[in-house]
């Protein structure tokens, strides 16, 4: 029997979805439902049928998880974003390791997974955790809003309090908003042309009580310098107000350049312990207890020693460096963005560290150079983009086979699909499961390889 759309079905839901979804079956055909608890019992309703899986919704349910809880945030339904909300946090914790784990068992050849996989790391901050935030700017018929859109679709939500935000960036949010609302300022509205916001992007750094504000708007105007001023003058920890010209043609939010319009070119804070300065549109972990974390577990795991040369490439690159150069004896690190390596070149300066080589080109194309010039490359930090690693740097670690490789992802299927092709070369000696974006369905992680 085959399913149809409306069709109503009670489902054991056997385990969580990697985009947070309960997974149930029926006549071995999978069936995704939004909202459901792995071990729950749900009837549901099918909504959408494809050739091998098809998607159902929620009509009540028999046999509630004791894991299950009521979501604390008031747009938790609309928004879409928070997708592990109902579910208690150490469950949440759960579920991500075993996401994980049903990854390397489905699609690589690791016999001991459950003995190679950690505990999820977390520091147990489970709200107010991020200090970066990109709003999307719409006008309503409440007049012009901060939110988000809800995941796969063009529908704008308005968001006046976001819970995973750090309290200090929504108070900076909501006065931004005040003011362009005071000037009678617009988000750009494509079907008449007029008004002049896209998006506001907040940044706020607890440890040093500063905060950056960018401003992504259509063009520059006058009232832009007055708003940028009342900012700074208003509250105590913005420090740096930008503005940024949208650029339609671009996959970045920001685009270069951007104009600082009042207070200081960067802002200051600790990382490791370090001071460091982060211009506003550089890179610069969103959640920092826990990438200090992680970077304790690639120390610990990887046994870097003071003869090592490293190779640490991709986003957060330029950060990361700062912490291991401490204990190693050079650190190569390639990224493509200009504000990192600006930031990293005037961190190195400033912190007098001379074993750090910041290369501003893409991977695929300094890697080969790097690896053939240097006969002794002792390990690669991959900080992984979502689409996983492009077919040029996985041939060139299989040639040149480093001792070790710490590849850092944010995607476990395309981690795993790497992990294979990486596996004829290397056995994976560790798997570090990381909640760095607590409530979502987002599972970080850290993979230790080692030659074989």
């Amino acid at each position: 029997m085959k399913l149809i759309e409306k069709q109503k079905l009670k489902l054991n839901i056997r385990r969580q979805g990697i985009n947070g979804e309960g997974i149930g079956y029926f006549n071995r055909v999978a069936v995704f439902v939004p909202g459901a608890i792995r071990k729950e019992v749900a009837n549901v309703e099918v909504v959408e049928v494809f050739d091998n899986y098809a998607i159902a919704k929620i009509i009540d349910i028999d046999r509630e998880s004791k894991k299950r809880v009521l979501p604390p945030c008031k747009f938790y339904d609309e928004c879409g974003h928070c997708d592990l909300q109902h579910i208690e946090y150490k469950e949440q914790l759960k579920i991500k390791q075993l996401i994980l784990e049903q990854s390397f068992k489905r699609y690589t050849s690791l016999k001991n997974v459950k003995e190679t996989i950690d505990l999820t790391l977390s520091d147990l901050q489970s709200y107010h955790y991020r200090n970066y935030q990109e709003w999307v700017v719409r006008n309503t018929n409440f007049g012009i809003a901060l939110g988000y859109f809800k995941p796969m679709t063009n529908h704008f939500i308005d968001i006046d309090d976001c819970m995973v935000n750090d309290n200090e960036i929504n108070q900076i949010s909501q006065l931004c908003l005040k003011l362009f609302r005071k000037h009678k300022l617009k988000a750009y509205d494509l079907r008449n042309k007029e008004g002049i916001f896209y998006n506001l992007v907040v940044r706020y750094i607890k440890a040093t009580d500063s905060a950056s504000v960018i401003m992504v708007v259509k063009e520059n105007n006058k009232a832009l310098t007055m708003i940028a001023k009342e900012m700074v003058e208003t509250f105590k920890s913005i420090k740096s107000v930008s503005y940024s010209i949208y650029n339609p043609e671009s996959r970045l939010m920001i685009y270069n350049p951007v104009e600082l319009m009042a207070g200081e070119e960067s802002i200051q804070t600790k990382y490791h312990g370090l001071d460091v300065s982060i211009s506003p549109n550089g890179t610069f972990p969103s959640n920092v207890a826990v990438h200090e974390k992680m970077n304790g577990k690639i120390l610990k795991y990887t046994g870097l020693s003071y003869d090592d040369t490293i190779l640490n490439l991709y986003d957060l690159s330029t950060v990361s460096s700062l912490y291991f150069a401490q204990y190693v004896n050079k650190v190569y690190a390639i990224d493509y963005s200009e504000a990192s390596i600006k930031d990293g070149q005037k961190n190195i300066k400033n912190l007098g560290i001379n074993n750090v080589e910041l290369i501003k080109d893409h991977v695929e194309g300094m890697l080969p150079k790097l690896l053939k010039s240097n006969e002794k490359i002792d390990s690669v930090l991959l900080n992984v983009p979502k689409h996983g690693l492009s077919k040029t740097t996985m041939d060139l670690l299989n040639k040149f086979k480093p001792m070790q490789v710490v590849y850092i992802s944010e995607n476990p299927s395309t981690l795993a699909k790497d992990m294979d092709s990486l596996m004829q070369n290397y056995q994976v000696r560790r798997i570090i499961p990381v909640d760095l974006f607590s409530q979502t369905s987002r599972i970080d992680s850290i993979t230790i390889l080692e030659k074989k």
